[in-house]
């Protein structure tokens, strides 16, 4: 016998096996969700895709051109700049700020797809939780929270930005049931982006650009005030020139003095312009708001200084993080609703992340503040050293000396005057052309045919997700399902011999017959002159077979007594097992064999047989007449002859009040003992063990038991503990015979080793 590991080994073979049995799950399963899918594709409102495209070009400079005085060395913009450039922009165009500008500017709100839909869900969270003020009426979209949250939300559900990977181009998409509307919708999106970045980088621009203009004021008095003290030194001296010009084009000085003056008047000037521009950036980054910083860290002007430059990177890098976290925020929570754990840990992420750039900005403003200070500490010390130099060479007491030295500041101090000047007329010109690095590769277009449904799409998924969920449902109820499906765990897990295995009726290979109803065998044997009996319809039929077969088993079954059982009790676990089919046809072949054969109707509770042989001859004659009777038994007038000859049938008589008294206190026993001499073989149909103690009495009387099991009806408990009633009490040989088996199951296969036809003459109606 195998063992019970060898018996729950799952195989590939075992569950082809288990997916064929149970096909009509999964065919109902894909057929009703692809009538589904069907459904929907036809009554789905038809929504149209548009798309555009832009491109993002290299960050352009700050306007002011303040870096090359600083920094004049080329820093181009790495491959992961550009890309957080790229998702920065494609963030931007997700933001709640540009939804709700082509919300408003094209007034989506009042459209069909913003109408509301009542949310199950959403009303049934509203109810146990609170919801807060309602929007105060007559509000704008900007100023009511709630239709600014339900309109953004759907907004972001039919907008899809993505970066195009390797390139500088981001693709725009918009779905919506007017292909007018969605076209509108991404061509006015990508007008918004690029009006907010230009506006971003004006911004920057605009504020240096004045700070700048009133350190220009200090720098031109300075230029006018020096250049006034030349002229009133050269009236003075007389003197434009001593000894003519070196090689440079400067004044020629014949003292060691005047060179190291020289020497230290341009290095303060160099520190004063260091100064400078050091507090241009300062006064740039003073404010801290992130939003200007970011729009100045694409630009070379963090090149002040190295720490700068990281923190402006740091802080661009920050930026985009947070604008990918609202994005996931935003999409998580039209996902999976605004409770979902999930969000929690996002939104704790993205206050973590704005903290972060906030330190930054700090950190920024503190390091253009210490760059600032430390310039302007070089350059209190160049002046120091440029007074001692200054009060060496005023002791000279020489005009010329004096000459020189105001001729020289007051170049200097023009020549910075002169490069501050263009570099705001610059700015400015910037400022005016309202410039941006976002161009245009792709406008949106009304598209030609609608994108959802996709037909090919909904009906192919809905046969995909019906064939596993359908498989899921087999696995399920195969697993759930405790009725016996195969002759192997019958022949296995009791202690009882498996006798037969019995194919449907009216089944042949290949062909599934409709079982047969009783009410119609019923109907159709009123009028009958012949029994209805499967034996003798189709005599060659696999059924018939398995008959004989099973005949033959009884035959030859190992009895304690010797020789074959004289009385064979045909019972059941549960009703509707097949008992009477086969205690009728059994007792047919008995007879065909050449035995007389009595087959008693042990049913008294519900008679069947009138439905097989015809009505009885006399109905106040019968099984329960004898069993009362008290006395003598005529049994004559009781036993009546078939058109089968040898088969004779007493049928169970008037329905008794207490059927199973009868069957005891040995009146059936003594009652067989009076019919054996008469006959060769008696086979008695007995009800079910499991619902009434008559077949358990009669156990005792017989000499064999055969114990009907169905096929796809009887559960494995149910067969157990009829066994266990039948071992319990003792009962005679049993032998267990598995019924209604379907001939194109492995199980029959893998019992009789051969399916075929050749051998069989398959009748055309099936009897059960």
């Amino acid at each position: 016998m195998p063992t019970q590991s060898a018996t729950n080994e799952v195989t590939i073979s075992g569950l082809l096996t288990l997916l064929r049995r149970r096909r009509p799950i999964i065919v109902a399963t894909t057929a009703v969700l692809f009538v589904i899918a069907a459904l929907v594709c036809i009554f789905m409102t038809r929504e149209y895709e548009s798309r555009a495209e832009i491109q993002v070009a290299k960050s352009a400079s700050d306007g002011i051109g303040l870096e090359n005085l600083v920094n004049p060395t080329d820093m181009s913009p790495d491959a992961l700049t550009e890309n957080m450039t790229l998702q920065t922009q494609a963030n931007i165009l997700q933001s709640d700020s540009l939804a709700l500008k082509v919300i408003e500017d094209l007034n989506l709100e009042h459209s069909k797809d913003y109408k509301p839909i009542f949310d199950p869900i959403g009303w049934t969270l509203g109810l146990i939780s609170p919801g807060g003020p309602s929007d105060p009426k007559g509000a704008s979209l900007a100023d009511s929270p709630k239709r600014r949250a339900r309109v953004i939300k759907i907004f972001e559900k039919r907008l899809t930005v993505k970066p195009v990977s390797g390139t500088r181009l981001i693709d725009i998409t918009y779905i919506s049931s007017d292909r007018n509307t969605a076209a509108d919708v991404v061509n006015h999106l990508t007008s918004a982006l690029i009006t907010y970045t230009s506006d971003t980088r004006n911004a920057a621009t605009t504020e240096a650009t004045q700070w700048l203009a009133g350190q220009l004021e200090d720098v031109r008095k300075q230029a006018e005030s020096q250049q006034q003290k030349v002229e009133q030194l050269q009236g003075q001296s007389g003197v434009y020139a001593l000894g003519g010009t070196d090689s440079t084009g400067k004044d020629a000085s014949y003292s060691l003095t005047l060179d190291r003056l020289e020497q230290a008047t341009t290095a303060l000037t160099a520190a004063e312009s260091t100064r400078i521009l050091k507090g241009s950036i300062y006064e740039m980054v003073k404010n801290k708001d992130p939003e200007l910083l970011s729009g100045l860290a694409g630009s070379s002007l963090s090149g002040a200084s190295q720490g700068v430059m990281n923190s402006f990177n740091l802080l661009q890098t920050l930026r985009g993080q947070e604008a990918t976290l609202q994005s996931q925020i935003a999409t998580d929570s039209s996902k999976y609703g605004s409770a979902n754990p999930k969000l929690a840990d996002e939104r704790a992420s993205l206050a973590s992340i704005k903290q972060q750039i906030q330190d930054e900005a700090v950190r920024i403003g503190e390091r253009a503040k210490n760059d600032y200070e430390i310039s302007q500490g070089a350059e209190n010390a160049l002046r120091t050293a440029y007074e001692q130099d200054k009060n060496s060479a005023g002791q000279l007491n020489d005009k010329a000396t004096q000459y020189a030295i105001a001729k020289q500041e007051a170049d200097e101090s023009r020549k910075l005057y002169d490069t501050l000047l263009q570099r705001m007329k610059e700015a400015g010109a910037v400022e005016g052309l309202k410039s941006t690095n976002i161009s245009i590769v792709d406008p949106g277009r009304p598209a030609g045919k609608p994108s959802k449904p996709n037909v090919p799409l909904y009906l192919a998924a809905a046969i995909f997700v019906g064939l596993f969920l359908g498989c899921m449902g087999a696995f399920f109820v195969d697993a759930t399902d405790d009725t016996i499906q195969s002759f192997k765990p019958v022949a296995q897990d009791l202690n009882i011999p498996l006798l037969a295995v019995l194919p449907r009726l009216g089944e042949a290979k290949g062909i599934k017959s409709p079982l047969f109803k009783q009410k119609q065998l019923a109907e159709e044997s009123q009028s009958a002159s012949f029994p209805r009996l499967a034996v003798i319809e189709g005599s060659g039929t696999a059924f018939a077979e398995a008959l004989r077969g099973l005949r033959t088993a009884i035959e030859f079954f190992p009895r304690d007594q010797g020789g074959a059982p004289k009385v064979i009790l045909v019972t059941s676990s549960v009703p509707h097992e097949g008992k009477s089919t086969i205690s009728s046809n059994l007792a047919t072949l008995l007879a065909q064999a050449g035995e007389r054969v009595l087959l008693i109707e042990g049913d008294m509770r519900q008679p069947s047989f009138p439905s097989r042989f015809g009505p009885s001859g006399d109905p106040q004659n019968g099984l329960s007449t004898l069993l009362s009777a008290n006395g003598s038994r005529n049994l004559a007038p009781a036993i009546e002859n078939t058109p089968v000859a040898g088969l004779h049938v007493l049928y169970s008589g008037p329905v008794p009040p207490f059927p199973s008294e009868l069957l005891g206190k040995n009146r059936m026993r003594d009652l067989l003992e009076d019919l054996k001499p008469k006959f060769d073989r008696i086979v008695i149909d007995s009800p079910p063990l499991l619902a009434v103690t008559d077949a358990l009495i009669l156990s005792h009387i017989a000499d064999m038991t055969l114990l009907v099991a169905r096929e796809d009806l009887t559960t494995l408990k149910s067969l157990r503990r009829a066994s266990d009633l039948l071992d319990s009490a003792q009962s005679a040989e049993v032998g267990v015979v598995l019924n209604d088996v379907s001939r194109n199951s492995e199980s029959y296969e893998d019992y009789c080793s051969y399916s075929g036809d050749a051998y069989y003459q398959e009748a055309g109606a099936a009897h059960v």
